[in-house]
């Protein structure tokens, strides 16, 4: 927040931040949900003050546990974006395999990124992100012209990434 702060008005392009998920780790206190969320609301007001009008937020969470129970914390970031007029333009699920294994529910093997925008004129360069094609020469059966983009596709909202092993 100190940091933030310090960030002139409508200067940054993207943010792109995975924040502590509350959940006890070294480097965080755990403290109640409706903390966390005040905290989080009050970092988000930063991150929309500092973000520039045609600008993107990439917010990667994960679940807060409690007493036994996942609470996914995308659902409940949610709506403090909207508070700030953002618009969601992709939940994207980040899929991985490892982690911990649990015998009392399923293997956890994925995490959210919500990525906002300030308003619908916001930058976006597909191209470099594109996917092969699969039917390079599959041709509109009226026009004979190649189908899909030429460059490849676009790739989807599910994201296949190996998580880091230290």
């Amino acid at each position: 927040m100190k940091y933030l702060k310090k960030i002139p008005d409508n200067s940054v392009q993207l943010i792109i931040t995975s924040p502590p998920y509350n959940i006890g780790q070294e480097y965080e206190k755990k403290i109640s949900l409706a903390e966390y969320l005040s905290f989080q609301k009050r970092v988000i007001r930063e991150c929309d003050r500092i973000l520039k009008p045609n600008g993107s937020i990439c917010w990667q969470v994960g679940n807060y546990k409690d007493k036994g129970e996942n609470i996914p914390l995308d659902i409940l970031l949610y709506p403090i974006f909207k508070e700030f007029k953002l618009e969601l333009r992709n939940r994207i699920i980040w899929h991985f395999e490892g982690g911990l294994g649990s015998n009392r529910r399923f293997y956890k093997r994925y995490e959210t990124i919500l990525w906002f925008v300030k308003s619908r004129h916001h930058i976006f360069n597909i191209d470099p992100l594109r996917l092969p094609r699969i039917y390079h020469q599959k041709k509109d059966k009226k026009t004979g012209k190649l189908k899909g983009n030429p460059l490849g596709k676009n790739p989807g909202d599910v994201w296949e990434i190996g998580r880091a092993h230290v």
